[in-house]
């Protein structure tokens, strides 16, 4: 058995193969990679998976139906196999969603609020750092109760190079390793915005001890997973957990 993961996200694509090690069933990792989304369209796909015999296709999918309706093209005219689209439920796996309406939620948000619950299901805050940064809280007894959705670091430069005359910034994330006050207009800005985001860690972890964790209780756990969540957690001074695979972990629990 193999099975193929992807995580479809705004600007990249992430994914894993997964196979069966023939002890009791158990499925290990075999390949991962990551790719532009554009690449779906430009037919620029990983060499990796020529020859493969896929068994099943997993898939989160935030980059729209237009890119959905070419992965299933690709998929079912290349393989044979319809790829299985994760979707989110009011419960799943444990965890009931704090959604009204749960279509509403990113599916790659809910993915990783079910891995996380999935390995420890004590409180805990998951922070996936992508295009968007999103913040999940998720109290006692699975309860999601909801989040925050922020710019990630390449938008918020972007939007500070393009909307701004003096503020134009070229650099990327390894630009700065320190939060140490900018003394100059790159550094100013190179620490500052992963400054933003680790306060509106810091804040939302408030949150969740104020609303979900008793005084006696241990503080909730952090969990970072995302593009940017190398670069964001040797900044964080707060206890947390890096997981590179946390969306594509919870695919097994949608669609298992």
């Amino acid at each position: 058995m193999s099975i193929l993961e992807l995580d479809l996200g705004n600007t990249r694509c992430k994914w894993r193969q997964l196979a069966s090690s023939g002890v009791a069933g158990l499925v290990g990792v075999v390949s991962r990679g990551a790719f532009a989304t554009s690449a779906w369209h430009s037919g620029a796909l990983p060499v990796d998976w020529r020859g493969v015999s896929f068994t099943r296709v997993r898939v989160a999918n935030v980059a729209g139906e237009g890119v959905a309706a070419v992965v299933r093209q690709y998929f079912v005219e290349g393989f044979g196999l319809e790829p299985e689209f994760a979707e989110v439920s009011a419960r799943c796996a444990g965890v009931t969603c704090a959604y009204k309406e749960v279509s509403r939620l990113g599916v790659d948000r809910w993915l990783a609020v079910l891995a996380a619950h999935q390995r420890d299901p004590s409180p805990s805050l998951v922070v996936d750092c992508g295009s968007a940064v999103t913040l999940d809280l998720l109290g006692s007894g699975g309860c999601h109760l909801g989040g925050y959705i922020v710019p990630g670091l390449a938008l918020m430069r972007r939007a500070l190079f393009q909307d701004t005359d003096a503020v134009k910034v070229h650099g990327g994330t390894a630009a700065s390793r320190s939060l140490a006050p900018g003394r100059d207009t790159a550094e100013a800005v190179n620490r500052g915005l992963p400054l933003m985001v680790l306060g509106a860690i810091e804040e939302a972890r408030q949150q969740l001890m104020s609303a979900a964790v008793g005084p006696s209780e241990p503080a909730p756990k952090v969990w970072i997973t995302g593009g940017d969540s190398a670069y964001l957690s040797s900044l964080c001074t707060l206890e947390h957990v890096r997981v590179d695979d946390l969306v594509l972990e919870g695919l097994a629990l949608t669609n298992p």
